[in-house]
């Protein structure tokens, strides 16, 4: 990437968080910040981030699941759709943390795998155990939403819902067909035991809670693939899961001609915290 078009996206970045940054100083919550390692099954140090609006009364809280390569401090900057002491300001108990290999945590890179879904577990529990929580939801973003399908699905934590931000949902979208990761990983498409723990479509008909995909009509990894949406919600309405829902179409719908959100991640933002606000009204 030449230095113009870096200088350039940032500038973009920085101009798009302006909203984003007043309301975070405009919120009425003061927030206190804490830093945990808790542990894996296996024993991996997982570090861990908490947000905390003060005050006595119940809380509702949010993991926000970081897409590939990313720790969990990508959440305190602007370069994300959603920034975690923004939501902490609207009331929000935030949590973040870094899989697996990232940050400061212990072990392996494992790129949503199963290691990483275990680290996502520990982390709903915890929060799920502080005597403030009335309830625990996961915002995904990007291959986050390998973790948190898989998590959600095989593990089960005590998660009231999964909002999902353009992850992508099967092998074939995670490497474009075989030309990006598989090469660099050294998995073929064909590796059914590397593949199938971290393929979202797989597990999102088993979630025990809500299911809700945000999706623009230009994907910002992918631009011009809008499958993976589609392939997630066809897979939703023929599982088990108790609601699904694109972008603003009625509960349950399935539709032929989906309605996408503009892009960008200003408009991304806006659409993750009018869904946050009603997750948890």
């Amino acid at each position: 990437m030449s230095t113009l078009r870096r200088v350039r996206e940032r500038a973009v970045t920085e101009l798009q968080s302006l909203p984003r940054r007043l309301r975070r100083r405009l919120g009425r919550a003061r927030v206190e910040r804490s830093e945990l390692e808790l542990l894996s099954t296996v024993g991996y140090r997982v570090h861990t981030r908490l947000l905390v609006p003060a005050g006595r009364g119940p809380l509702d809280a949010v993991v926000l699941v970081p897409g590939t390569n990313d720790p969990g401090s990508v959440f305190e900057g602007w370069s994300q759709p959603v920034n975690a002491l923004e939501l902490a300001t609207q009331g929000l108990l935030v949590s973040h943390y870094d899989p697996a290999g990232r940050g400061r945590s212990w072990g392996e890179e494992d790129y949503g795998g199963p290691e990483h879904q275990d680290d996502l577990d520990v982390v709903i529990r915890h929060l799920a155990s502080l005597p403030r929580v009335r309830s625990v939801g996961v915002l995904s973003v990007s291959l986050g939403l390998a973790s948190a399908a898989g998590c959600l699905a095989e593990l089960r934590p005590p998660a009231a819902w999964l909002l999902d931000w353009e992850g992508p949902c099967d092998r074939e979208i995670i490497c474009a067909g075989g030309r990006i990761m598989a090469p660099a990983l050294g998995h073929t498409l064909e590796d059914e035991v590397y593949w199938r723990p971290r393929e979202a479509a797989r597990h999102v008909g088993r979630l025990p809670c809500a299911y809700v995909r945000i999706q623009s009509e230009r994907d910002h990894a992918q631009p011009g693939e809008l499958r993976h949406a589609q392939r997630m919600i066809e897979a939703a309405s023929q599982g088990s899961l108790p609601s699904f829902r694109l972008n603003d179409h009625a509960e349950g719908e399935v539709p032929a001609s989906p309605r996408w959100i503009p892009g960008g991640r200003l408009a991304a933002n806006r659409a993750l915290m009018a869904e946050l606000r009603r997750l948890t009204s």
